[in-house]
């Protein structure tokens, strides 16, 4: 039959799969370094603070902070991760056939990279879950005038820039758990 499609005619070629490595590790290393830079200012700021209430408030606003500190470490590294994506892209693209990755090694990094996301999206999302339970404790129990008497009890603006600074690692380990999904669906169906 004339009409009939090639079934694998929708597969991706290595040209295609190289393509998708560059542009997911361009992008994700735009808007993971971006996010990176914005939340590590935001953090450092705060902790530069000496009036900033969440670093000396109690033990588990620290370990919120020790927490998001942490997730942003990994955002670190998976920035450097998506620089590896832009060259195994690079080396796709190698017209040899001999000098391409393997197929399981590449798979192997981006599983590794999945993880590394992963682990950075928990630690930060359990960071924030304290920051903020510190937060609304602290909402629950503001009296009108306390802050004459005692202003650790007050959720200043920076408190709140703090949480947002969590949510961007959040955001941007997001988008490395979703563009590494991405690749391994796309290197995964394509016969090597």
């Amino acid at each position: 039959m004339l009409n009939k499609l090639d079934s694998h005619s929708s597969l991706p070629t290595i040209q295609e799969i190289a393509t998708n490595f560059r542009l997911a590790g361009w992008i994700n290393f735009g808007v993971q370094l971006g996010l990176l830079v914005v939340s590590g200012l935001i953090v450092l700021f705060a902790i530069a603070d000496p009036n900033f209430n969440l670093k000396a408030q109690d033990a588990m606003s620290g370990l919120g902070l020790f927490c998001g500190v942490g997730g942003l470490l990994v955002l670190g590294l998976s920035v450097y991760w998506d620089w590896n994506y832009t060259r195994i892209g690079k080396d796709l693209q190698n017209p040899n056939p001999a000098l391409h990755p393997k197929k399981a090694d590449v798979i192997s990094l981006l599983w590794r990279g999945l993880a590394l996301n992963a682990a950075g999206m928990i630690l930060t999302l359990f960071g924030v879950e304290v920051i903020v339970g510190t937060l609304v404790a602290k909402s629950l129990t503001q009296v009108e005038g306390l802050a004459i008497y005692n202003a650790s009890q007050l959720i200043e603006p920076l408190d709140m820039f703090v949480v947002q600074a969590n949510i961007n690692t959040i955001v941007a380990q997001f988008v490395g758990i979703i563009s590494s999904a991405w690749l391994i669906s796309r290197i995964s169906y394509h016969h090597h």
